[in-house]
């Protein structure tokens, strides 16, 4: 509560300027504009400090997202019938999309089928080599490099090179997509001549 008494000294301080005599009549109108300034100046405190009130309490929005790691790639991806000691390139791509909300790397390895070895080099007798790339377009066979492209049973990350072509596996935007080729080099010779799967599989982590 704001008291006019207290704001005597203000209005008296204002009128100061202004007045020069007075008595009589005169005195009590000087005492009715000191009450209706006390209260002009009441009123504009009270307005002041209903304004500042009014911003009291301040909110603050806090946000926060999860991350959530996902890649989902498309197959199956078929050769058909080869010969022994050849090489081909798969005439289809498997698209591989960031299905996450945050930048993703993928590793790549395989599960070799029963009786067969994969192998980093030219195959031998019951050895295969799975060569895979990331590229936007068809690569020619020998666009494929055995220490940057071949798989094995281990899971190795992209890079710069690894599984390189004009794309990478690294540091993938979220819905991002991905174009992996796939090149197949069969045994030299082999016992096993029924349709074989090997399994890919790609493994995203945070980049």
């Amino acid at each position: 509560m704001v008291k006019c008494t207290s704001l005597l000294p203000i209005i008296d301080s204002i009128q100061l300027g202004l007045q020069t005599d007075y008595h009589g009549g005169d005195e009590v109108r000087m005492m009715g504009k000191r009450g209706m300034a006390c209260g002009l100046i009441a009123l504009t405190v009270l307005l002041l400090a209903s304004a500042i009130q009014a911003a009291n309490p301040a909110n603050i929005n806090v946000t926060v997202t999860v991350q959530n790691l996902s890649v989902s790639a498309s197959g199956p991806i078929a050769f058909g019938t080869v010969t022994a000691g050849s090489s081909t390139v798969a005439s289809d791509s498997s698209h591989v999309v960031n299905d996450g909300n945050i930048a993703e790397t993928y590793s790549i390895s395989l599960t070799n089928p029963g009786g067969w070895t994969a192998v980093q080099a030219v195959p031998g007798d019951e050895e295969y080599a799975l060569s895979v790339m990331f590229n936007s377009d068809l690569p020619l066979v020998g666009d494929f490099a055995y220490a940057d492209h071949a798989l094995t049973t281990s899971s190795v990350a992209s890079s710069g090179t690894k599984f390189a072509g004009d794309q990478t596996g690294l540091s993938v935007a979220a819905s991002g997509i991905r174009y992996l080729w796939f090149k197949f080099e069969s045994p030299a010779s082999t016992v096993v001549t029924a349709e074989q799967t090997i399994i890919i599989t790609i493994t995203a982590a945070a980049s």
